[in-house]
Parts: C-alpha cells; structure tokens; sequence
C-alpha cells in the first residue's frame, strides 16, 4: 500500500473510532438506565388476577376462542387457567419479562425509531432460559411495546403488548408469536376438531392472543394457585 494510502486509511480508521466510542459511552448508560427504570415501573406491581379471553389461531386446527382467568405474583409467579383444554405455547406465555431483566444480563443499545428505543439483552448466565432478547422500549411512556426472544429449548418467540388506561403499566393484551411443527400437538385433547393433515416435520407459525379484563391489582394471592406440574412445550389447561 502507497504512503498515501496508508495514511489516508489511518485517518479514515480514526475518524470511525471518534464517532463510534462517544456512541459507545453514551449508549451503554442509556440502556442501563432504560432497563432500571422499566423495572422501577413493574415493581409498583406486586401482584394482580385478570379475566382473560384467549384467541388461539394455527393454521392446520380449529380452536374456539375460549376464557380463562390469569394470575401474576412478583416477581415471577404465573398461572393460566383457562375452561375446557386450550392449546398455548408455555414458554411464550409465561416467560416473564421482568424475571429476565432482573437476572445477570448485559443490555446493548442498539437504535432508535419514531416510537421506540431498541435493545439487545444477552444474559450472563449459561443457564438462562434464553439466548438472546430483543426488546423494544416505548420512548413515551417507558414501557416494553415487543420482545423477541430466542430461547434455549422451546425455539423463537415474539410477544406484543397494548396498553390500556389503567393506573400501573400491566398490559391489556399480548400476542404470542411462536413457530410451531404438527408433531408438537396432543392430538388425543383434539379429537373432536378436525385438523388438516400436513407433514409431520413442517413448521407453521401460530398466535395466541390474549384480552385480559377486571383486573384486581395488588391483592392477595395464595401461593398454592401458582402449583404447576406441566414440564411439556406446551401447556392444556383444564377447568
């Protein structure tokens, strides 16, 4: 390479490094401290219970929209009981969002758009749960607007929350994005809905959607509504 190259690379080089390491410096604070205060906001919640209507779509079975009722005890217990058998992705559903900013983690800011700042969570820990999150952190109002997450062993899940008026930032629905194979489906709890065959190593995405309603936040809930003794992919919830 030329002198004149080189130098020329060499200053090219050290002006990418001015403008990347004030970014660098800036940026990791911002993350850090958009994280604290996301989990400042949800500890105002130390419990609630909630109606829920649950709108299950995959594209191969026919489910009707079924209701159930959710409960939720910091700063990881949850529990979804729903009437009759309800086919839900378990971790998608469950997997808190707090309990994950709350453990070990490095957070990565990453951009920025109209409505929202975007982060990566990459946690710290070999046993986590998760791979890798992103998340998207409304500019407003300081809540988490989406999360992707890539999980250990139950594959890639995309949730997205909405907000209602109440007076604590608990969302007043979430979408559950996840990918999912026929094989993976009890089809004995399916007898009496007629799927459409397909090959048993295809993928097909499905949604859960779930509308919640008459919330009581704050109140008691006995540990023993959170005993749980499914270990499978997904959960079948009976009354």
């Amino acid at each position: 390479m030329a002198p004149i190259h080189i130098l020329k690379y060499l200053q090219n080089s050290l002006l990418i490094l001015v403008l990347i390491i004030p970014f660098t410096i800036k940026a990791q604070p911002l993350a850090d401290s958009l994280v604290k205060e996301v989990l400042k906001k949800n500890a105002l919640v130390q419990s609630f219970r909630a109606d829920v209507s649950i709108d299950v779509d995959v594209d191969f079975i026919n489910i009707p929209i079924k209701k159930g009722r959710i409960f939720f005890k910091a700063p990881d217990k949850f529990k979804f009981r729903a009437t009759g058998f309800v086919l839900v992705p378990k971790k998608g559903l469950d997997f808190s969002v707090q309990e994950m900013l709350l453990q070990p983690h490095t957070a990565i800011y990453v951009s920025s758009d109209d409505t929202n700042h975007m982060l990566k969570i990459v946690p710290m820990s070999q046993d986590a749960d998760y791979v890798i999150a992103n998340l998207w952190i409304d500019q407003k109002n300081l809540r988490i607007s989406k999360v992707a997450i890539t999980s250990q062993q139950q594959g890639n899940f995309l949730m997205k929350f909405g907000y209602g008026d109440l007076e604590f930032d608990i969302p007043t629905s979430t979408e559950v994005f996840f990918d999912i194979s026929q094989v993976d489906i009890p089809m004995q709890f399916i007898t009496n809905m007629k799927p459409k065959r397909k090959d048993k190593n295809s993928q097909t995405q499905g949604r859960v959607k779930m509308t919640y309603s008459n919330f009581k936040i704050n109140g008691e809930i006995p540990d023993q509504v959170f005993e749980e003794n499914d270990n499978d992919s997904t959960v079948l919830i009976e009354n």
